[in-house]
Formats: structure tokens, sequence, C-alpha cells
């Protein structure tokens, strides 16, 4: 159920920023103010959405396969919002204030070109959701841009960077949020998974 609603919800756009593209590898790194880095939200690739199958002449035999991607995982940190510097004073006042997690990642991806394949230049829609206790509370698509070198059919990528700034308890927690990632399927491309995979748990980071 909650895929469902997630592949319906409208993409919002409030607490996600895309930068440009460089690599983090998974973990968190600390503030010069702090001892410590704040913990990341746990990051979830839902099994059922993990797959994207793509084939030719509206059939679902592998001879007409185009495409198979699969996300692999993601990558990131985490450090605090400079902004929360900011707050401080807003504490001593008593004033209402949200300190934030800036959580960067990058999703990582592998795509096989099927024997139906005609082109060299694929586009695959992936996206990143927010839930706070089991409601949805932000959603952005993205685009994995995929090219196959000459003699080459398959390809591994990461995405470029995402910013994501998470809103903290003052203990520096991520409030409750979680991530999760998949890929934006057709109900189609839902129906094919299910059918054909046996159900397995979520992959969670």
């Amino acid at each position: 159920m909650i895929l469902l609603n997630i592949l319906q919800k409208p993409v919002l756009n409030t607490l996600f920023v895309p930068i440009s593209a460089s690599l983090f590898l998974l973990g968190c790194n600390a503030k010069e103010t702090y001892d410590f880095p704040p913990a990341c939200p746990k990051v979830t690739v839902l099994s059922s959405a993990s797959d994207a199958y793509q084939f030719s002449n509206n059939t679902n035999d592998l001879a007409h396969l185009v495409t198979k991607a699969s996300i692999l995982g993601a990558e990131g940190n985490c450090i605090d919002d400079p902004k929360n510097e900011d707050n401080k004073e807003k504490k001593k006042r008593k004033k209402a204030y949200t300190d934030k997690i800036d959580t960067t990642m990058n999703v990582v991806i592998q795509v096989k070109r099927g024997p139906a394949a005609q082109e060299r230049r694929y586009q695959i829609p992936y996206f990143i959701t927010m839930i706070k206790n089991g409601e949805i509370i932000d959603k952005q698509q993205f685009v994995a841009n995929v090219q196959f070198p000459d003699n080459i059919d398959q390809v591994t990528l990461k995405s470029d960077k995402i910013l994501l700034k998470i809103p903290a308890t003052p203990d520096r927690q991520p409030d409750g949020y979680e991530l999760f990632i998949g890929f934006q399927l057709s109900p189609e491309q839902l129906a094919y998974n299910r059918d054909h995979f046996r159900p397995v748990q979520y992959k969670t980071y």
C-alpha cells in the first residue's frame, strides 16, 4: 500500500535541493562545533520498485526486453545545517526554531540493454520520498540519463548529489523522518515486478 501511495503521489519540492555532481561515501561528517555528527535518516530502497523493466511491442516476453534498470543502493553523508548556529540565539530567547540535518546523497543505478534495444541512450525516472509516521511529507522525481558506449551493454552510474534538509530534534536526530527510493513505475511495470519476483524485505541503509 505504501508503494502505491508513493507512486501516485504528485511531485513536491520543499525539502529537496539539487546540487552539482560529486560523490560521497556512506557516513556522516561532523561539524566543527560538535564532537560527533548528527544521525542520518534511515534510507530504504522499496523492493517492488527497485527494478524497472522496459519492453517493446506491448509484451512482457524477455525477447522484447529493451532495458532493465536496478537500484543498487545509496551513498551519502550528513552534517548540521549551517543555519542551526543562528537558532542558538532563538533558543536563548525562547523563540520557535527548527534545526535541520543536511543529508547529501547519490543513488547508484545499474542498467542493462536487452535484445530489443535499438538506442544507446535512455532516460529512466526514479524518486526519493520523505515519510514521517507513515505520512508522505515530500517527494521528488529525478531522471537517470543512461548512455551505453559502443560494444557495452551494461553500465553502472551514480546520480548527481541531492541535498535534503531533514528537520531535527534538539539532540540532532532526524525526528522520525525516513527516506524511500524507487523507480517511478507504470501500473504495468509494477504488476510485472509483483508477478515475476518473490516478495522480499525492503533494502535498508
